[in-house]
């Protein structure tokens, strides 16, 4: 009868210290992992970005280091403001409104996927006007 009942108190430490880490593990929160940073933009997505900026006519409204139009502001330094975020700068090709709900750029929602990550690089890329030339 002894050993009948020292099993069954066996078992019922064990069932009682399983249990009992299945609760707290059930119990704790998951861990968030961190989302990745994203990585550096590279001279060849900066390079193919502005592929997709002359190619989408942005060039015909905006203006970049004295080349370009005046219907939109000069993007010639807009990747130097802090709030310019790459995240930012894509809501602002694709839904403009959101950043400025008066804006008269049109939505460039096409423009999509690897596409937009190098355009976002691009213009991320424009931290200060190149130099005006030299007159003489």
């Amino acid at each position: 009868m002894i050993k009948g009942t020292v099993k069954a108190g066996a078992l019922l430490m064990v069932g009682l210290t399983l249990g009992g880490s299945l609760t707290a593990a059930l119990a704790a929160p998951p861990k968030k992992k961190a989302p990745p940073a994203p990585a550096k933009p590279t001279a060849a997505m900066i390079a193919a970005g502005a592929k997709v900026y002359d190619a989408n006519g942005c060039g015909g409204c905006h203006m970049v280091n004295g080349k370009g139009g005046t219907n939109g502001p000069d993007l010639s330094t807009v990747g130097a403001d802090a709030k310019h975020t790459p995240k930012w700068l894509e809501t602002k090709v694709t839904n403009p409104k959101a950043t400025k709900p008066d804006s008269a750029m049109p939505p460039y929602d096409s423009i999509k996927g690897k596409d937009l990550s190098n355009l976002v690089a691009y213009l991320g890329s424009l931290k200060k006007a190149a130099p005006a030339p030299k007159t003489p």
